[in-house]
């Protein structure tokens, strides 16, 4: 919005002789088309950036003019479009701030120390406003990279970027010729204690070459890299050098490449590990170069080439869209729409930017913003658990500083910001109106609740169908879907051994007769003991019997039968309990349900009702209701098929050969009446969901926050 052309205030400054900072250096950029000024204080290293106007107006203050005939010349040069007096004061304002005048008068001691400690201020509060990412300078790099520099002349070069394209070409061929031949180590194996110094030594290295990277970028071009240090990223060390100089040079392609060397680094070392991995034997080099290529090819494109974190792949996206400071100007343009559209503050200014790159910096501070909390959370959670103490101290602050001190300067806006104070009453209640909206969607507004969870199925009495004997699928005497009753032939067996043994033992009664009706009635010893032989082979006969019996699987209910697997089962080996079909009963199903003890409460609290839904489902949904509720919290999984192993919502604890979950769960019994769906076949799956009274969304985050707390730190 265009500001007031004339200023009531401008005869404070119209008569002052100006003279700008003659260290400043210059440099014109170029962004959208429009051109831009670049200035930058060697002193202190700060880059500013001045518009076309704003900086015919530096370049003028020489000493010799005043304010108002520099005034009056802008407004010849630009006369479609001049700058007007509250422009100028606002543009002078900036640039005392920023130290880059001097005026005509002996110089205030007292404000040049007032911004000194203002400064040292200022960079305390970096430092300590985010504990997680702590920088801590170490020395000067300038001498060994002016050694070194022809590293950079030839790396940052056409034949360096041909090699470096030809590495990265012949690494994805050899990845697409060998995927799926070579086994990646797992998780375990990596986290290892005798793979840990591998990877601390593949870590440094990789850092190192990373920073060093840039380092030689800003070399190639002529700037000077002046600070080398270790940056405390959630407390973990992370080299880091100083290329700010970069922002200096003139060609957009000269600062993205800088800011991507260390990316282009680590993925040719990566690249170049992989082959290495490819070729070496098992032992120290292989492992070193796996490290390698997983710090390099992984972290970096997950961290460093991420633009929505502030490394290097941000500076990447910024110089490549030409929106340099993206990150503070899209916040700034998101509070700009703020205050226009919503509070009707007319008198708030933009922050400059280009034609059409409104849209750009709107999405880009919601997107980012999300991503940076998200990240924020998952590393909050990590630490509290890591270190209870020092962690959790840690986290409080930067949510602070991430939440509690921006709502602190919004209210600082509403109560004193001098721009609003013909509209204050109708922005604080605009304001007031949307918190109280937004308090009633949380707290009053009643939601629909449901809790989800999976289910498989019980087997009901005699459904299921065991073998009785041992032996070897012969053939199948049903077909799935078969109604059969008890004593129906379900399976034929065969045991060849079975077979010998009848004949050996028949040959062993027959035997025993023989002998028993040879001996003479005066042998009554001889007699008892093959009466007792002959007893013995009998015995053995009839057990033999009843073993071949139990070779023809017969159906114990009454239903229709289904055979799993019924293609694969002729000539295949089955023993004595194993279960080979499953038998359907008419009536109610049962369906075991796990619920996570952290929803056990709602479930338990009141359904309206209960829906199962099969898999699939076939557009069936069925009603049910609890049959039984177990009376304590466990582990223990009534099957794998409630689990992430089976398809499930649970995980499931990988060192277990039974189903137990890696979170407490309470087991409940369900209950669904006889329907034209069934019936289902043995191990059908279920999504239930159990649908409850809605109920306003705010209490059911702060339980669900709570239960999580208590469950993590609770003991």
């Amino acid at each position: 919005m265009a500001t007031a052309f004339l200023s009531s205030d401008w005869y404070r400054v119209a008569d002052l002789r100006l003279r700008r900072q003659s260290h400043i250096r210059t440099v014109r950029h170029v962004y959208r088309g429009e051109a831009w000024h670049v200035l930058q204080d060697p002193q202190n290293g700060k880059v500013h950036r001045l518009a076309e106007t704003a900086y015919a107006f530096f370049a003028r203050l020489d000493g010799t003019r005043t304010v108002q005939e520099i005034w009056l010349r802008l407004c010849d040069l630009f006369p479609k479009w001049p700058p007007s007096q509250t422009e100028i004061l606002q543009l002078l304002a900036q640039l005392h701030d920023s130290d880059l005048i001097i005026g005509d008068r002996m110089p205030n001691l007292a404000e040049i120390d007032r911004r000194a400690r203002t400064e040292e201020r200022r960079t305390f509060l970096s430092y300590v406003k985010n504990p997680l990412s702590l920088r801590l300078p170490l020395f000067d790099p300038e001498p060994l990279l002016t050694r070194t520099g022809w590293i950079g002349r030839s790396v940052f070069s056409v034949w360096g970027g041909i090699v470096w394209t030809l590495l990265l070409l012949a690494a994805l061929t050899e990845a697409f010729m060998n995927f799926g031949t070579e086994r990646l180590p797992k998780f375990e194996q990596i986290s290892t204690a005798s793979n840990l110094a591998y990877l601390a030594v593949a870590y440094v290295l990789m850092k190192a070459l990373h920073e060093l990277g840039h380092g030689w970028a800003v070399k190639r071009w002529g700037g000077e890299v002046r600070e080398f240090g270790v940056m405390l990223l959630v407390f973990f060390p992370v080299p880091y050098v100083d290329a700010s100089q970069a922002t200096f040079f003139p060609n957009k392609w000269q600062r993205m490449v800088v800011s991507a060397a260390g990316i282009m680094v680590e993925l040719a070392v990566a690249s170049f590990a992989f082959l290495v991995w490819l070729a070496a034997d098992s032992g120290t080099l292989r492992t070193l170069a796996y490290n390698l290529m997983m710090i390099g090819g992984i972290s970096t494109l997950l961290f460093n080439g991420n633009p929505l974190l502030r490394f290097d792949g941000y500076f990447v996206f910024a110089d490549f869209f030409e929106s340099p400071n993206l990150g503070q100007r899209s916040n700034q343009y998101f509070w700009y729409l703020v205050r226009k559209n919503v509070l009707r503050d007319q008198e708030t200014r933009p922050p400059v930017m280009a034609p059409r790159e409104g849209l750009f910096l709107f999405l880009y501070a919601a997107i980012s913003f999300v991503y940076r909390m998200s990240v924020l959370f998952f590393i909050s959670i990590f630490l509290a658990l890591t270190m209870p103490l020092i962690g959790t101290l840690m986290v409080i602050w930067s949510l602070f500083t991430a939440l509690v001190m921006p709502l602190a300067k919004g209210l600082r806006y509403l109560a004193a910001d001098p721009s609003i104070d013909l509209i204050r009453g109708q922005v604080v209640v605009k304001v007031g109106g949307a918190f109280s909206v937004v308090l009633a969607f949380l707290f009053v507004l009643p939601l629909p609740n449901m809790t989800v969870a999976d289910a498989v199925l019980e087997p009901g009495n005699g459904g299921l169908v065991r073998v009785q004997g041992r032996g070897f699928v012969e053939q199948v005497l049903v077909k799935d879907g078969q109604s059969v009753k008890p004593g129906t032939a379900v399976m034929e067996l065969s045991d060849p051994l079975v077979s010998l043994q009848r004949k050996q033992a028949e040959a062993d009664r027959d035997d025993a007769v023989a002998r028993l009706g040879a001996l003479p009635l005066s042998d009554q010893n001889g007699r008892q003991l093959w009466r007792d032989q002959l007893a013995f082979t009998e015995a053995k006969l009839a057990d033999l019997t009843k073993r071949e019996a139990g070779l023809v699987v017969h159906a114990d209910a009454v239903g229709l039968i289904y055979v799993p697997n019924r293609v694969e089962l002729p000539g295949r080996l089955v023993r004595q309990g194993e279960v080979v079909a499953v038998i359907l009963s008419p009536g109610p199903t049962r369906w075991q349900v796990a619920i996570p003890a952290t929803a056990a409460p709602d479930v338990d609290g009141g359904n309206r009702i209960i829906e199962l839904v099969p898999r699939p489902s076939h557009g069936v949904t069925l009603e049910a209701h609890i049959l039984t509720r177990a009376a304590e919290v466990t582990t223990s999984l009534p099957s794998f098929g409630l689990t992430t192993k089976g398809g499930g919502l649970l995980l499931a604890d990988p060192s277990s050969q039974t189903p137990v979950s890696l979170e407490p769960v309470v087991n409940y019994l369900l209950e669904v009446a006889p329907s034209t769906a069934g019936p289902f076949p043995q191990g059908s799956r279920a999504r239930i969901r159990f649908i409850h009274d809605p109920s306003p969304i705010g209490p059911r985050i702060w339980r669900s926050v709570e239960r999580t707390f208590l469950r993590q730190f609770g003991g």
